[in-house]
This record gives C-alpha cells, sequence and structure tokens, in this order.
C-alpha cells in the first residue's frame, strides 16, 4: 500500500482552521478544582471567534467552569475521527489555552448564531459566555501525522479578522435580504444540504455558516479572505459555480 504523502505545516494550519471551524462541540479539559487538580473533562459546545478562538456559553453551576475559575488553563479537544472504522485514522486537534469570562457582545451573537437553540437559556443569571485565548496546537491528521503549532499561527491573522468584523453584520444582513437565492443554492449544490431557505449566519476569514430550521452548516472559502473586496469575489465564485451545476 502506497504510503499518503505528509502534510506540509502550512495544509496542518488549514486543517487545524477548518476542523474547529467546522465541528460546534468538543471535549473541555479543566483541572478540577474539589479533587486536587485531577483532569477534569466534560462535553461542551462552542462557537468560534472572527480569528478562531472558541467561545463558550457556561454555567456557574457547572464543575468545569468553576475549575476556570481557579485556574484558567483548560484544553478542548475537537475531532472528526469517532465515525470512522478505525478513529485513529481521522483528524483531530487539541487547543490549549486560558478561557475567560467575556462581555463583548459579538462572542454571544457569534456563539447563538451557531446555537439559537441556547437563547432560551443564555439569559440566565447562572451563565455567561467566555471565550479561550488559543496558545499552542496539537494537530494529529491520522498516523504518524502530528506535530505541535502556535496558537498564533493557527488563529487568524489579527489583520483579517479586523476586517471581517468590520463588515460580517452588513454582509450578513446584504445576502439575507438580497441574494437568499444564492446561499440557497450554495447550500443545495455546493455543500449538499437539502432545504429551502438556508440563511447566512456567520462569516470569517476562512468561510461562511448558513443555518435552516436548527440546522447548522459550513462552506469553505478556497483561500482565507483578509478585505471586503476578497469576501465579495469568494461570494460570487460560490454563487457562480452553484449555478454551474445541475
Amino acid at each position: 500500500m502506497a504510503r499518503r504523502p505528509e502534510m506540509t505545516r502550512d495544509q496542518m494550519i488549514g486543517a487545524c482552521r477548518d476542523l474547529l471551524r467546522g465541528c460546534r462541540s468538543g471535549s473541555l479539559s479543566t483541572a478540577s478544582a474539589v479533587s486536587d487538580g485531577w483532569p477534569y473533562a466534560s462535553l461542551v459546545t462552542y462557537a468560534t471567534d472572527i480569528d478562531g478562538c472558541p467561545l463558550f456559553l457556561l454555567s456557574t453551576l457547572a464543575d468545569h467552569t468553576r475549575n476556570i475559575a481557579a485556574d484558567p488553563r483548560a484544553a478542548l479537544l475537537v475531532e472528526a475521527a469517532s465515525g470512522r472504522s478505525n478513529p485513529q485514522t481521522g483528524p483531530r486537534v487539541t487547543l490549549l489555552g486560558k478561557v475567560r469570562k467575556s462581555r463583548e457582545p459579538r462572542h454571544a451573537k457569534r456563539f447563538l448564531a451557531r446555537h439559537p437553540q441556547a437563547e432560551l437559556y443564555a439569559g440566565f443569571g447562572d451563565f455567561a459566555f467566555y471565550r479561550m485565548i488559543v496558545e499552542k496546537v496539537h494537530f494529529v491528521g491520522g498516523f504518524a501525522s502530528a506535530r505541535w503549532l502556535r496558537g498564533r499561527d493557527v488563529r487568524s491573522p489579527s489583520v483579517a479578522a479586523k476586517a471581517v468584523a468590520a463588515i460580517e453584520d452588513g454582509v450578513v444582513e446584504h445576502m439575507n435580504g438580497d441574494h437568499a437565492d444564492a446561499l440557497e443554492l450554495i447550500a443545495n449544490r455546493i455543500i449538499g444540504r437539502r432545504g429551502r431557505g438556508w440563511k447566512m449566519c456567520g462569516l470569517d476569514p476562512e468561510g461562511v455558516d448558513l443555518v435552516l430550521d436548527g440546522r447548522w452548516a459550513r462552506v469553505l472559502f478556497r483561500a482565507s479572505v483578509s478585505s471586503a473586496g476578497d469576501v465579495r469575489s469568494e461570494l460570487v465564485r460560490l454563487t457562480e459555480e452553484a449555478r454551474g451545476k445541475s
């Protein structure tokens, strides 16, 4: 059997970003505040900030939140491997960083856009939004394909993140209001998601998020964008590609 070519560093960075942006849940590991610092892992849902840092909605009643209050260091494991016949062949990424409470309105908006059902309890007094500042990343792409990366290399460049953050609301409103048909074609024909009425709910340098009746979908750009012009070019390209598919 031919050996699969090894991934380059840039390919691994791209794979990390795509995996992190393309999932909505993972395993959060914290140091137990009541059990002598023993590792404690829990299932959490997350979204991503414009730059790719994970965002959480956590309750103060949860063990992991109490752990973070005592020691903000944490690890988040995200994977697309458990559904395979041999999970060891699938990609996974572990993010190491510090988790801090956030009062930034954008963080709440992005989390709820990806997890709209969370609006039912997001306003409760014991819930708050948190952001992990990613410092180190360990990527495993399968057998004999692993590498440690710097968090700043995996996060989207700050210039691109700031540019996209400045236009996200306008782009989402414009696409949903004036180009709903294009979004539907992109969902149906580019990523193979059924249904009518798909709406854009998020934008970042690597792609866009779509939602329909509680279902969520991810559309990747061909390359990362860093300006309004880049975003427009990618959306036009995706629309033309979708219209060209029968």
